[in-house]
């Protein structure tokens, strides 16, 4: 098989597994609907909800984790692949985003903003999503050469976004601290690992990050 064959292959792979939490979702809410009332728990809506916000910081987190897991392993291939899992993390935030307005508010908008002071994790969430837009506009190569240097600094904001994500996380907290504790702890060693490797990269191996 031809360089060219693997990575097209690893792109289709990638791209097939991100897409399976949705697929499973999906086939739930299928079964909901058909009877099986109780396969996503008493208040369906809120588990949709849920697991659409969990997947979406697992796929923020995993595109922070390729810089230093291909500096780490010296696998090289893997940031072919940061730029489809960045996109599926900006996916998976907005059907999390449309779950909470269709299930939770119901699309209600005139009570969007009451919710908001309510509840001041839905404004640190939507801040991480609009932060997140520019990010997936701008990720392609033609963006990239478009904006040169500027590129670079305006996708660092993937890591302010991860800390909201994590706040947003954290702000929600009604009994245990352990999930939410490991989210925000990974995303904080993603950050240190973000600024030891930042030092230790020579220039050659800067090209690496891009």
């Amino acid at each position: 098989m031809t360089k060219l064959n693997t990575v097209r292959w690893r792109r289709i792979a990638v791209f097939v597994l991100s897409l399976l939490p949705l697929v499973w979702i999906l086939q739930a809410v299928v079964r909901v609907q058909m009877g099986e009332w109780d396969l996503l728990g008493p208040e369906p809506g809120k588990a949709i909800v849920w697991f659409t916000g969990s997947w979406a910081f697992n796929f923020l987190l995993i595109t922070l984790a390729v810089t230093p897991l291909t500096r780490l392993a010296g696998q090289r291939w893997l940031m072919t692949h940061r730029r489809m899992l960045g996109l599926f993390a900006f996916f998976y935030v907005t059907v999390h985003l449309l779950s909470y307005f269709m299930f939770l508010l119901e699309w209600r908008w005139q009570e969007l903003a009451a919710e908001t002071v309510k509840r001041p994790y839905l404004l640190v969430g939507m801040l991480a999503w609009l932060m997140l837009i520019p990010l997936a506009i701008t990720s392609t190569r033609g963006w990239q050469r478009q904006l040169g240097r500027r590129w670079k600094r305006l996708h660092q904001l993937a890591y302010a976004i991860g800390v909201l994500a994590a706040l947003h996380y954290l702000m929600q907290i009604r009994s245990s601290w352990l999930e939410p504790g490991l989210y925000a702890f990974l995303t904080f060693a993603l950050l240190v690992a973000r600024v030891r490797f930042q030092r230790v990269f020579t220039p050659h191996e800067k090209i690496l990050k891009k």
